[in-house]
């Protein structure tokens, strides 16, 4: 289902010219991405994951591609090698091919029309081989298209609430999360086959880097889910296609064929299997369900790690390591980054007047008008008291887009959402009365590194308020692109 919140939920790769541009590029939560090669799109499923960001991605591959298909041949050898690329950038990604009358290749997920409505593709990535059968503009492909995991690791998790640890603490956990304590993966139940071996074209990585659990602690890394890489994980396993998990339907009793996922009396749904019993499921079940709380542990520490805890902004370690990101990126790419930095004018006065409550609700009603104006993809980091910087990462993908201009516009809505904004508690006053003073500077042109594109931007910032106040200042670089 598309996101209630309007947020981005799916990323979505094309790759070649597929003709699904046009229905795509106006949903607001997808996150759309065009590539001209292989290596573009592989690129792509690993970029920039952070945990605003789609969790799920999906590449969808053209009927021509120069080097892996094309109308007369396919590459067989280059098209499996370039899916396990994708899969080893990101484990839950799902490839699709183009419906053209003509089979497509038999390591793709399946087949899209050129067509195709967004939901088709949220299906196809809900979905996998040996699973339900997918109706609409979705063709499963009968072939296993998923990368052989070899068998789970002993796996172990310590029960109880997450420690208490300050920010730092809780960065270096992120970034070093330990797998789940005290639960064995048991052994496959009796009459399963036996796991079959990977794939020469899969096997690159050492044996001991290669299991499930690597592939699990790489989701969680990259702020990904890791349902989809452990029920992958658990099917080749127990060699089960058919095995599905299913997320808690409210109102509605599993079957007797169901195993409860579960840990510490948190069902997270039902593990179901046409060939294996719900007792010889259930030790797989709780396997998952401790990765599953694990999951969610590490979300809660990515949350606090980044994250303003008043305005629900990110927070400048967040900024810090986002812009550095972002403009190696940009400079590889040969794109724009823009930044915008403000504050309150007299920010200082309305606190001191009406109290610390009336000036954290300001901060977060700030933060709230900013994102109903910015793109989906743009960031919004509190950076100080009432300092804020907002990153336009986003490189254009329309002909023509002129970036820096389009900047600007977006925070001239912004200035004017401000001014006519009535805040409950400043009672006394009008809207017209809250303003704020601002630098917009552009890489490359004002600034090549972070430290010199926010050191530019606050002197323009400065600026703003020796001319009055309620003004945004345009370093020479976006001017310069914006007068061309």
């Amino acid at each position: 289902m598309p996101s209630d919140t309007g947020q981005l939920d799916l990323r979505v790769i094309l790759l070649g010219r597929t003709g699904l541009d046009g229905a795509l590029r106006l949903d607001p939560t997808l996150e759309l991405v065009r590539t001209r090669t292989a290596l573009e799109a592989i690129g792509e499923v690993s970029h920039l994951m952070d945990p605003s960001g789609p969790t799920r991605a999906v590449v969808v591959v053209a009927s021509r591609v120069d080097g892996l298909l094309d109308e007369a041949r396919t590459d067989e050898v280059r098209v499996g090698e370039f899916v396990s690329a994708l899969r080893l950038a990101q484990p839950g990604v799902v490839v699709l091919g183009i419906k053209n009358g003509k089979p497509v290749p038999g390591v793709f997920d399946g087949a899209v029309l050129a067509d195709a409505p967004p939901e088709s593709l949220r299906k196809a990535v809900r979905w996998r081989p040996g699973t339900r059968e997918v109706s609409g503009a979705v063709e499963p492909i009968t072939t296993s298209a998923a990368a052989a995991v070899p068998e789970p690791k002993p796996a172990k998790m310590q029960p109880g609430p997450a420690p208490r640890w300050d920010e730092d603490a809780l960065v270096n956990a992120m970034l070093s999360a330990p797998t789940p304590a005290e639960v064995k993966p048991p052994a496959p139940p009796r009459g399963a086959a036996p796991t079959p071996a990977a794939r020469p074209a899969e096997a690159r990585l050492p044996a001991r880097e290669s299991g499930a659990d690597m592939a699990l602690v790489l989701a969680m890394l990259r702020g990904q889910d890791v349902l989809p890489v452990a029920v992958t994980a658990l099917r080749e396993r127990l060699s089960d296609a058919s095995l599905e998990f299913l997320p808690p339907a409210e109102g509605l009793a599993p079957d007797a064929r169901c195993a409860p996922v579960a840990w510490e009396g948190v069902c997270y749904g039902h593990l179901r299997s046409s060939r294996i019993s719900p007792d010889a499921l259930g030790p797989w079940a709780r396997w998952l369900g401790s990765w599953l709380r694990l999951r969610d542990q590490h979300s809660q520490l990515r949350e606090a790690a980044f994250t303003d805890p008043l305005t629900g902004a990110w927070n400048r370690r967040y900024f810090q390591r986002f812009l550095t990101t972002a403009l190696d990126q940009a400079r590889e790419g040969r794109y724009p980054v823009t930044l915008l930095l403000f504050d309150i004018d007299d920010f200082k006065k309305y606190n001191d007047l009406y109290g610390h409550d009336a000036g954290d609700e300001i901060l977060r009603e700030t933060v709230h008008l900013l994102r109903s104006v910015i793109r989906p993809t743009d960031r919004v980091c509190r950076v100080g008291g009432d300092e804020f910087v907002v990153v336009f990462h986003d490189p254009p993908r329309q002909e023509g887009s002129r970036h820096p201009a389009d900047v600007f516009a977006i925070a001239q809505r912004f200035q004017q959402q401000i001014l006519r904004h009535r805040f409950p508690k400043l009672l006394e006053t009008t809207p017209g009365t809250l303003t704020i003073s601002g630098g917009l500077t552009t890489f490359p042109w004002d600034g090549a590194t972070p430290e010199d594109l926010l050191r530019r931007a606050d002197q323009l910032a400065m600026q703003s308020k020796r001319a009055g106040k309620n003004a945004i200042t345009m370093g020479p670089g976006a001017m310069r692109l914006i007068e061309e």
